[in-house]
């Protein structure tokens, strides 16, 4: 768990998607983040003791004499190395999608590839001004399957004021609208251009970013790693099965080889009874 997530629930709230985490690693019911009454203090005591037996007290000392405030200048210090990595690596990416006109994808629908790289664009919409946040993935198949569309969504609605923060120190969060949160951990900041560059900037609650979403747009396709050849020799009229063995004889190398093993490179000839797949 990142500093920056203990530093929101400490100043902030413990959010629901975090109160499993706090609940495990403290040994304190996830009730108690929610509302704890002081006729609670017995059964918080005894959470105490848990998290005494399953730390034990030499780490729990250790943690004492190091002092929050001696953690805290090491994460800063490491924080501050990390931001600048991050604001690197931001401006080698914030154009990488920037597509300042409509363009018509080439995709490439060969079976060549391992897997593909995806770029999906969310369009952010409102009257004649909008902007995209964009979300990548790489899968083995071909376009948006209900489990991929499932994982975009869950996306958007993860955008909370936390989760932006988050995916924008580590340079994550990829879009052209300047989507960032605002310091009071409530609202969300972003800005939406029409076709004459003009911007118009928002201010809204957290919870309302789904109002302004109107599609979903694949613009990116590439494929990336080479599959494997598939020619076996089990498969090649020139090969002629060796029964009750997995090998065979070739009649162009005249030799004896594997019938699955190898990968012909021998005047191969696809039988007419096999279906390469």
């Amino acid at each position: 768990m990142s500093m920056g997530v203990l530093g929101y629930a400490s100043t902030q709230r413990t959010i629901p998607k975090r109160k499993r985490q706090f609940s495990s690693r403290l040994h304190i019911p996830e009730s108690f983040f929610d509302e704890f009454l002081s006729t609670q203090l017995d059964a918080l005591k005894k959470c105490r003791e848990e998290f005494r037996d399953c730390y034990g007290d030499e780490l729990i000392e250790k943690f004492k004499q190091n002092g929050y405030a001696a953690m805290e200048a090491k994460i800063e210090k490491q924080n501050a190395v990390d931001k600048i990595k991050n604001e690197k690596y931001r401006e080698e990416n914030q154009n990488r999608y920037q597509y300042k006109e409509k363009t018509k994808m080439y995709h490439d629908l060969s079976d060549d590839y391992k897997s593909r790289d995806y770029v999906i664009a969310i369009t952010l919409k409102e009257g004649d001004y909008y902007g995209n946040i964009f979300y990548e993935y790489s899968s083995g198949g071909y376009g948006l399957s209900v489990d991929i569309m499932e994982d975009i969504l869950q996306f958007i609605e993860n955008l909370d004021c936390e989760e932006i923060n988050e995916l924008n120190e580590e340079g994550l969060l990829n879009n052209n609208i300047a989507l960032q949160a605002d310091i009071n951990g409530k609202d969300i900041h972003f800005e939406l251009r029409n076709d004459a560059g003009e911007k118009l900037e928002k201010t809204i609650p957290e919870d309302e970013l789904q109002k302004y979403i109107v599609g979903y747009e694949m613009i990116r396709c590439d494929g990336r790693g080479m599959k494997k050849e598939r020619r076996k020799c089990g498969s090649c009229e020139n090969f002629t099965p060796i029964e009750g063995c997995a090998k065979g004889n070739c009649s162009v190398r005249g030799d004896i080889i594997q019938r699955s093993r190898i990968i012909c490179s021998h005047d191969y000839v696809l039988k007419a009874d096999k279906v390469l797949c």
